[in-house]
């Protein structure tokens, strides 16, 4: 990292972000005067930080440390973290958590210990249901109720709960409500990049399931379809495999996927 660039980068992210040094620093638990020399090009905060700094802010590690350069000019000073904020909001995230103020130490606990809630509930879910959680983001929002968090998909809200107060509240908790709501509305997250990634699972491992099968056989749109209505049902698709296979049997009798969900649903419970 070269100190005038790396100050100058985490300035102008910061500014973006809308957050004064104090605020920043008191999120990472650094002295603001650390902060301050980091901007004037004086020092660098220690690596493990970096991680934690890009999140708050909303930028790549890659930019922060001036590694990563915008090819496309998208602002009229060619400014690379306004240009990276404009793209963040031309697209949709799949997944969301946003909550106001009084969850910040929940928040950054979370960070601090390298997200232990979220890897064990994407590791149960892969167990459990055969579902890939998308990647989460986690921001908060000072025009919130403090104690309000929500949970949203694309830009829709999918949960959303103001509570009484921080008492006893853990980030597990939230990831228990997270888990719920990733189910019941599994339809509103499931995207095709992520059916494609478990597709391409399958072929690795029995290609003969996926040749000549999808997408000559079953659209891609069909199999999502199904797919997403056995997970709002709470029923494993972790057994792809036989999923593909009845539906290869049973698309010459019905193209309708509710009907294929339901013909799928009672063959793997049989």
């Amino acid at each position: 990292m070269e100190g005038k660039n790396f100050g100058s980068r985490l300035s102008t992210a910061r500014k973006e972000k809308g957050i004064t040094q104090e605020q920043l620093a008191s999120r990472l638990g650094v002295t603001p005067q650390a902060v301050s020399k980091w901007e004037r090009g004086g020092g660098y905060p220690d690596i493990e930080l970096v991680y934690y700094l890009c999140e708050i802010l909303g930028c790549s590690s890659d930019y922060i440390i001036g590694l990563e350069e915008q090819n496309t000019k998208l602002t009229e000073d060619n400014d690379a973290a306004a240009a990276k904020k404009l793209l963040d909001k031309v697209l949709a995230e799949p997944l969301v958590i946003e909550a106001g103020i009084g969850f910040v130490d929940l928040l950054m606990n979370e960070y601090k210990n390298q997200f232990p809630s979220i890897r064990s509930l994407r590791e149960n879910m892969a167990e459990q249901y055969g579902v890939l959680l998308p990647v989460l983001r986690i921001r908060d929002n000072e025009r919130m109720n403090p104690l309000e968090y929500r949970i949203q998909a694309y830009d829709q809200i999918l949960y959303s709960i103001t509570l009484e107060s921080m008492e006893g509240v853990t980030f597990a908790d939230i990831c228990r409500q997270l888990e719920e709501t990733v189910l019941i509305r599994f339809d509103k997250i499931m995207n095709r990049q992520m059916l494609q990634t478990l597709l391409d699972n399958v072929a690795t491992r029995y290609p003969a399931a996926i040749t000549g099968v999808i997408p000559d056989k079953l659209s891609l749109s069909l199999v999502q379809a199904v797919l997403c209505g056995l997970v709002v049902r709470k029923k494993s698709i972790r057994n792809l495999v036989k999923i593909i296979e009845i539906l290869e049997d049973e698309i010459g009798n019905t193209c309708d996927a509710a009907q294929l969900t339901l013909l799928v649903q009672t063959k793997l419970d049989f």
